[in-house]
């Protein structure tokens, strides 16, 4: 699959260390971006992008307690067999926990609707789904690189770049 676009969106996402410094509780807004990596026998992996919406509600001494909702699309299909291509659409809603500091530690778990189409076939799931991954605090924005388990077969492999809203 082409892996050249995780370069540059880890690139993209380290554009945000140029962010004044300011800490603040309440709503964020990300962009996020990724391989899907179908682990189906003949399927290459499919590069999504997407939003989050979040809302930091809480800080539980060892960290933060939030709530968030995804959205992604497949920007670039990955391969099928007999020559046909794949995507994958989804949204879903997470509870989150991020632990204290700079650096962090990133756990999710909640419910993922998934559009799951080869050729002109497509199947509609939702299910549980849950993440871990590893941020790093920029100012008004946090930079995350994270794993979520989208189904059995299909995992997220993303970084995805949030800011604080003033709202």
């Amino acid at each position: 699959m082409r892996k050249q676009y995780l370069l540059p969106m880890l690139m993209l996402g380290a554009l945000g260390v140029t962010l004044p410094a300011q800490a603040a509780d309440g709503w964020y807004l990300g962009l996020t971006g990724g391989l899907m990596d179908n682990d189906r026998g003949g399927f290459d992996d499919a590069l999504n992008g997407g939003v989050i919406l979040g809302y930091e509600f809480t800080s539980v001494g060892i960290g933060d307690l939030a709530v968030e909702g995804l959205y992604t699309t497949t920007l670039d299909e990955g391969d099928a067999p007999r020559g046909r291509d794949w995507e994958l659409g989804t949204w879903g809603a997470y509870g989150v926990f991020r632990s204290a500091g700079p650096i962090y530690i990133k756990a999710k778990g909640g419910v993922l609707h998934t559009d799951f189409e080869v050729g002109s076939a497509s199947n509609d799931d939702t299910e549980f789904s849950a993440g871990l991954g590893v941020g790093f605090t920029l100012g008004v924005g946090q930079l995350e690189f994270e794993y979520t388990r989208v189904d059995d077969d299909i995992d997220f492999l993303s970084v995805a770049l949030q800011l604080k809203t003033p709202f």
